[in-house]
């Protein structure tokens, strides 16, 4: 398995036996190269498209995906098996070009290590052979004899059967071997993306989050003191409640580049209004100084009450002198170069990443005022 990803310059090594290991775990030992390359697609989609990552300079793979997200309707937070399908049953004359594309290197590349002492006796004979006379080479010997390679690939140049032995190793160590192609996934990603945080957990769809505590926080600091909206600059109350929707709680960096919800980079605002943000960024020039008096605001007020001791406490990693302030102007400057300090190089690296900024816009009615 090592020898098979050493010297990873494309990420299409690491996708394709991915494919082949997800094709396995359904239970298939026989498998076409298209479906092998549907699965690399749709196990890069959420890399990609949902948390933005980059897989390298002149990877194909992204090229891919790119085209499939923007002439399908496929969502960004769609399943896998929605991926899968779409491009199994697509007549798209581009897109099934881009899938073959895929397919015509990697399923000899990603074997060249079984072979190389045959390889190695062909170039002594031979001389030097060019990059494509060796894929050939490889289909020759595997179609001749194993090698120890985990499958043998079809007379048509079509699919490949994965050999038994291989086939019950893969079934017999599903999650040991599940753990260390994520843990190569999340390196060579890292190593392609070394500013962005949380790799690891950007390798598959989101799990679900709760937020009711930091919800909790928000609702008693409006309660008992002035806050308003730092994107609309309202006041949280029943009128705009009703014109702009409840209460929700928004990432001010978005959460699918941070991936926490630390309530340093929280706020309140209209659910309406955080639909239309989804995972963007705001203006910072215009809303980042609202949000740092909002944040110092709320927190003055949530200290006095240790049922959001926690919450509070989430501060301590971005100001470590947040129990010692007071209601002051010098305490509010403090606060918000701290929290300052803390949102703008991730807002800088999102940016990078390829995170739009929000185009705000607000149309409302207010009635019975």
């Amino acid at each position: 398995l090592e020898r098979m990803l050493t010297n990873l310059t494309a990420s299409y090594k690491l996708y394709w036996l991915n494919g082949i290991f997800e094709e396995v775990r359904a239970g298939n030992s026989h498998m076409s190269f298209k479906s092998v390359a549907a699965r690399m697609i749709a196990s890069a989609w959420y890399p990609v498209v949902y948390y933005r990552l980059r897989l390298g300079a002149t990877d194909q793979l992204a090229k891919c995906i790119e085209y499939l997200r923007l002439h399908f309707t496929v969502p960004a937070e769609c399943s896998e098996a929605e991926i899968i399908e779409t491009i199994s049953s697509s007549d798209d004359a581009e897109l099934n070009h881009l899938v073959r594309d895929l397919q015509h290197y990697v399923p000899y590349r990603l074997i060249r290590p079984f072979y190389q002492n045959e390889l190695s006796r062909i170039r002594m004979e031979r001389g030097a052979l060019p990059d494509r006379a060796i894929d050939g080479e490889i289909f020759a010997l595997n179609r001749a004899m194993q090698c120890g390679a985990p499958y043998v690939i079809d007379q048509s140049r079509q699919g490949l059967e994965v050999q038994q032995d291989w086939f019950e190793y893969f079934r017999s160590n599903d999650q040991v071997i599940r753990g260390w192609l994520d843990m190569k996934l999340v390196d060579y990603l890292q190593a392609r993306n070394p500013s962005v945080p949380a790799i690891s957990q950007k390798l598959h769809p989101p799990k679900k989050r709760n937020l009711a505590a930091v919800q909790r926080f928000w609702k008693d600091a409006i309660a008992v003191t002035h806050i308003t909206d730092v994107y609309t600059g309202l006041p949280f109350d029943s009128d705009h409640f009703a014109a702009l929707g409840p209460l929700s709680i928004d990432h001010f960096i978005p959460w699918s580049f941070v991936l926490h919800d630390e309530p340093w980079n929280l706020t309140p605002m209209f659910r309406d209004l955080n639909s239309s943000k989804n995972d963007k960024l705001p203006e910072l020039n215009a809303y980042l100084t609202p949000f740092c008096e909002q944040q110092f605001n709320a927190v003055m007020v949530a200290r006095q009450s240790s049922k959001h001791a926690k919450v509070i406490e989430s501060y301590l990693e971005v100001d470590p002198h947040v129990f010692e302030y007071e209601c002051s102007n010098a305490s509010k400057e403090s606060f918000s170069k701290a929290i300052r300090n803390a949102i703008v190089p991730l807002y800088q690296i999102a940016s990078n990443q390829g995170f739009p900024v929000w185009e705000a816009s607000f149309e409302y009615e207010v009635v019975g005022v």
